[in-house]
């Protein structure tokens, strides 16, 4: 079980879009100025189970037995094509997002400025 990223910052679904490439950012804005904005970024994404809002993250990759759950339990499959299974909580899955890999970017941007992965319809 290789944890991918944590972080004790607030963490909300920015946009989902499933059509062009089905892509999803969370992101963790600059509530104070020293702080960097946080977008995390999953391109080809197959299904997701999230909540809208975490006060603290950890993305790890799934488990067997996590793969065999969102395989059996949600029939999105994990095992039969190229994609990734990204769970999020340390001890016990919280959600998880089935797609690309988990690509991350830290930058000065601002509340409503564009994300450093591109425009994603929908959001300025």
């Amino acid at each position: 079980m290789t944890q991918l990223f944590r972080s004790e910052r607030t963490f909300q679904v920015w946009h989902y879009t499933a059509a062009h490439r089905d892509r999803l950012l969370l992101r963790a804005t600059r509530d104070q100025a020293d702080q960097q904005r946080i977008d995390l970024y999953v391109e080809g994404v197959r299904g997701v189970l999230l909540e809208p809002l975490y006060r603290g993250i950890v993305i790890r990759e799934g488990t067997p037995e996590e793969v065999r759950e969102v395989e059996s339990v949600y029939g999105i499959p994990v095992t039969s094509e190229p994609v990734h299974l990204h769970v999020i909580g340390e001890d016990r899955m919280r959600g998880f997002i089935v797609g690309g890999p988990l690509q991350r970017h830290e930058d000065r941007g601002g509340f409503r400025d564009p994300s450093h992965f591109g425009p994603v319809p929908g959001t300025p």
